[in-house]
C-alpha cells in the first residue's frame, strides 16, 4: 500500500477530484515530491536514521581530494573517522588548507572538507592508504512514475503524506480545509513517534561549563 498512485488517488478521492478534473497525476506528483522535501528536512534536523547512512573512502598517498562512491548531501558531525581511530575527524573550510601545510606536508588525515562539486579532501593530506568512514545524509530522490514509484522511508510517512496532499488540494481549491489539517497533525505527530522509536543519532555534547576557563 506504499505506491505514489495509492496514496495520490486516495488523496484526490477525499478531496472530490477522483476524475482529475482539477489535479492531474503530474499535479499531484509534483505536490507529494514538494511534501517529500518538507519531511526529509524535518527527518535531518532530528538526525534520523532514514536519511543517512555510512560511506567510506580509500585514500592514497600524496592524493588530497577524492569523489566518493556514494552520493551525499553532507556529512553528520562527529560522524567521520579513520578506520581504527577513536576519534573523529573535523570538518573545516577547504581554505584552512594553508593550516595544515597543504603543499609541502603529508600525514595521517585530521580533518576533512568538502568542494564545490562534492568531492573530499583531507588534511593532513595523506601520507598512506586510509580506510575512513564518513556518516552522509542521502539525497532525496524524487519520484518520477505517478502509477508505480513507491513512497520512501518503509511506509511510516505514508498517511501523513496522502493527508497533506488533501490539504494542499482544498487550499488551491480554496475549500475549508482545516479538518484536514488536523487529521494531517495527528499523522504527522504519529508518524514521528515511528520515526524516534526507528532510531536517531545522538550528537556528542561538548560542553566547557565545568572547566577552569568556563567558570
Amino acid at each position: 500500500m506504499g505506491t505514489l498512485k495509492v496514496h495520490g488517488d486516495l488523496a484526490a478521492l477525499k478531496a472530490r477530484d477522483s476524475g482529475n478534473v482539477q489535479f492531474s497525476e503530474a499535479n499531484r506528483l509534483a505536490m507529494i515530491n514538494d511534501i517529500l522535501e518538507t519531511i526529509y528536512q524535518t527527518l535531518i534536523n532530528v538526525n534520523s536514521n532514514l536519511v543517512y547512512a555510512i560511506g567510506t573512502v580509500t585514500t592514497s598517498a600524496d592524493t588530497p581530494e577524492y569523489t566518493p562512491t556514494f552520493s551525499h548531501d553532507g556529512f553528520l558531525r562527529d560522524g567521520s573517522w579513520v578506520d581504527g581511530e577513536d576519534t573523529y575527524l573535523s570538518q573545516v573550510e577547504e581554505v584552512d588548507k594553508i593550516k595544515w601545510d597543504y603543499d609541502s606536508s603529508t600525514n595521517q588525515p585530521e580533518a576533512f572538507y568538502i568542494t564545490e562539486d562534492s568531492k573530499v579532501g583531507y588534511l593532513w593530506v595523506p601520507d598512506d592508504a586510509y580506510t575512513i568512514n564518513h556518516t552522509y545524509w542521502k539525497p532525496l530522490t524524487a519520484l518520477t512514475t505517478y502509477a508505480t514509484d513507491a513512497l520512501p522511508w518503509g511506509g511510516i510517512w505514508n498517511r501523513t503524506i496522502q493527508r497533506l496532499l488533501i490539504v494542499e488540494m482544498m487550499e488551491i481549491l480554496e475549500v475549508d480545509s482545516s479538518k484536514q489539517a488536523v487529521l494531517a497533525d495527528i499523522e504527522w505527530d504519529k508518524a514521528m513517534i515511528m520515526v524516534y522509536a526507528r532510531g536517531v543519532r545522538k550528537e556528542r555534547v561538548v560542553s566547557n561549563m565545568f572547566s577552569v576557563e568556563g567558570i
